[in-house]
């Protein structure tokens, strides 16, 4: 063995060669499948599976069979974030003209959220939009959707209010930002889909003087018709 191949991360390999095996088989494979292909034990593979479907890239339905997900598909293509405006695009305006505020669209992306686009209403009052724009994953509403999946990226200082914040927007599909990285500022975020690190995400914000609940409803309303 090189010096340089000591250095390689043998485990992200197998993932990977599990990925392309299960990207292979289109119509999905099952676990003696992988077995026998992988030459790996059952349980490291079902280690790496579970962490695949966590993560949004591999499903397994009720027969027992795996194969890579949608996301996984859509992650691959170098247009992906073009994809997700165009598909978006109209829920975004539409909460934009129909609630007056700002309707803001992310993934995550590394260690951080990317505000891939945004549609704002022709307000006096506007909120800066926030692409080019950087704040600390844990004071955004999306990114406490973001932690509730990937819990390896909360920080070792997290006080319990926010770990219950966390939680809490794990169970419930949405979270809060409330004056926490810009004051005067109240943003809701949710997920456009199954919640997976994978999944984009939409925030709606308003000037705290402007927020209400009807108008919050509103929003709601517009996403469960979309």
């Amino acid at each position: 063995m090189s010096i340089e191949s000591r250095s390689l991360a043998t485990s992200l390999f197998k993932a990977l060669d599990l990925l392309g095996l299960l990207n292979a088989r289109t119509s999905g494979i099952g676990i003696a499948g992988i077995v026998e292909e992988m030459g790996l034990p059952r349980s490291s593979l079902l280690r790496m599976l579970d962490s695949l479907a966590h993560y949004g890239f591999v499903e397994r339905d009720e027969a027992r069979v795996y194969r890579v997900t949608s996301k996984f598909r859509d992650w691959r293509l170098e247009d992906g974030d073009e994809r997700l405006k165009t598909r978006h695009r109209s829920l975004m305006r539409r909460i934009a003209d129909e609630v007056g505020e700002m309707a803001v669209l992310g993934r995550l992306q590394g260690r951080r959220i990317l505000h891939v686009s945004h549609e704002e209403p022709d307000c006096r009052v506007r909120v800066i939009p926030p692409e080019g724009r950087t704040f600390a994953i844990d004071r955004m509403a999306m990114g406490k959707l973001i932690l509730s999946q990937r819990p390896d990226l909360v920080p070792n200082d997290c006080s319990e209010g926010l770990l219950a914040e966390i939680t809490k927007a794990g169970k419930e599909g949405f979270a809060w930002n409330r004056g926490e990285s810009e004051e005067g500022i109240i943003a809701w975020g949710t997920w456009l889909g199954e919640p997976s690190p994978l999944t984009p995400m939409l925030a709606v914000t308003w000037p705290d003087f402007r927020f209400s609940e009807d108008s919050l409803a509103k929003v709601k309303e517009i996403m469960g018709t979309e």
